[in-house]
């Protein structure tokens, strides 16, 4: 059985792998992500996505013999970079909602995204190693949120799943409760399409 260095922070995209018991080391890339901003979102996520994993083989490249000794079995680095997006039809353009950095900003996005419907999109980037090819892809799904009371709102704000995540809210936690229907992969949601992974993990022939 193969195994993947995953180049992310995020125990969402841990927990995936390890449920489809897929072995895997963490390197956790530190980028620049501001550097892509204008660009639009399908476009932006691939693109921070190839960045993380090109830096994750930068920094096994540069790693002591006995650092990398966890990683030198795994031919592929995975990473992925997620985005929630309103779409401004008027403008033709996105107005791109990304993690909070504190309470006050979490609840503003909720506000913002209560009662409507908001696109998700995911980049995924699986890099050879050895070649340094990049194998990248984006998948979207549409979640429409129900109206939240003040209340609702305060109330999962206390849950603290607001913090880290891209739209202040965990599609597989409490935030399910105000979620009316996800048009899409609900995988790509939560950060790690699963069945396009698969397909990519296919296309390099990685042995499951």
């Amino acid at each position: 059985m193969d195994s993947l260095i995953l180049a992310s922070a995020s125990p969402r995209r841990r927990d995936i792998l390890t449920t489809l018991g897929i072995p895997f080391s963490i390197i956790e890339p530190d980028i620049d992500e501001t550097v892509q901003d204008h660009l639009p979102p399908a476009e932006r996520v691939v693109r921070l996505a190839e960045m993380k994993s090109i830096k994750a083989r930068q920094l096994c490249e540069e790693m002591q013999p006995y650092q990398f000794k966890a990683f030198s079995q795994s031919d592929f680095i995975l990473s992925a970079d997620t985005l929630v997006a309103l779409a401004d039809t008027e403008r033709k353009s996105w107005a791109v909602i990304g993690k909070p950095s504190s309470l006050d900003e979490a609840r503003s996005m909720l506000e913002t995204l209560a009662g409507r419907a908001h696109t998700v999109f995911t980049g995924m980037t699986l890099l050879n190693r050895a070649t340094g090819d990049l194998y990248s892809k984006v998948v979207e799904a549409i979640v429409r949120f129900a109206p939240m009371s003040e209340q609702e709102i305060s109330w999962y704000l206390d849950s603290n799943e607001w913090n880290g995540v891209a739209g202040a809210y965990r599609v597989q936690g409490k935030g399910s409760l105000f979620i009316e229907s996800i048009e899409g992969s609900w995988s790509c949601v939560m950060g790690l399409p699963i069945r396009e992974l698969y397909g990519m993990l296919q296309n390099v022939r990685f042995s499951f």
